[in-house]
């Protein structure tokens, strides 16, 4: 899949593990790197192995947990629109943010 982000330091993160782990602490940056990993592997969202636990629509954003009470934001993106039928079969995504309990964290 391609990336793209909304926020820099999710790119940083994303991209640089000492960096992940100053940010989220070790398990919460290993939970989110695993999951960057599984994406940069996968062709299509349909193609990773866990399920997003929440769609969201208008836009279309996908919540992927990375451990008790916080999640991260993904957007698929597509040519054309993409909808809460089509998401899966996106391979472009934004990674939006990632909170916890509801709070932004990164």
């Amino acid at each position: 899949m391609d990336f793209t982000f909304a926020l820099a330091k999710l790119r940083t993160i994303a991209f640089d593990r000492k960096a992940a782990q100053k940010s989220l602490g070790d398990d919460l940056a290993e939970a989110f790197l695993s999951l960057v990993a599984d994406m940069r592997n996968a062709m299509y969202l349909d193609e990773l192995v866990d399920a997003p636990e929440a769609v969201r629509s208008d836009p279309v954003i996908l919540e992927y947990k990375l451990g008790l009470d916080c999640i991260l934001e993904v957007q698929p993106i597509g040519v054309q629109a993409v909808s809460m039928t089509n998401w899966a079969t996106v391979h472009r995504v934004k990674l939006v943010r990632i909170a916890q309990n509801g709070t932004q964290i990164v």
